[in-house]
C-alpha cells in the first residue's frame, strides 16, 4: 500500500461507524457517526487513545442518553456497537500503516 492509498483510506475513514443491526429487533435504526482521524498518529498510543476518546465523544453525541432502564439499555448497546465497530476499523488502519512500513523497508 502507497502512501497515496493510505492517505485515501485515512481520509475515507473519516470513519462512518455504524453499528450492526440485530435482524430480530425491526425497530432499530443505523446511526452513524463521523470521527475523524486524519490528524493522529494511530500507529502511538497516544493517536489511538484520542481516537478512542473521540470515538466515545461520538457515540454520547449519537446514541443520545435515555431515563428509563429500557431505553437507557439502548443507549448502552449503541455506545458499545460504536466503540466495538470503531476498535475493528481502528486496527484495520494500523494494519496498513504496518503493512505500508514494511513495503518501504524492502526497497
Amino acid at each position: 500500500m502507497n502512501r497515496f492509498h493510505f492517505a485515501a483510506l485515512a481520509a475515507a475513514l473519516t470513519l462512518a461507524m455504524l453499528p450492526s443491526i440485530s435482524t430480530a429487533d425491526p425497530g432499530r435504526v443505523p446511526l452513524t457517526a463521523r470521527v475523524t482521524v486524519r490528524d493522529l498518529d494511530l500507529a502511538t498510543l497516544v493517536g489511538q487513545k484520542q481516537f478512542r476518546q473521540r470515538v466515545a465523544h461520538a457515540a454520547v453525541v449519537t446514541c443520545g442518553t435515555a431515563f428509563d432502564i429500557h431505553d437507557r439499555l439502548d443507549v448502552l448497546r449503541c455506545h458499545r456497537e460504536m466503540r466495538n465497530d470503531a476498535q475493528v476499523r481502528l486496527a484495520a488502519l494500523t494494519r496498513a500503516r504496518a503493512i505500508e512500513l514494511a513495503s518501504n523497508t524492502r526497497r
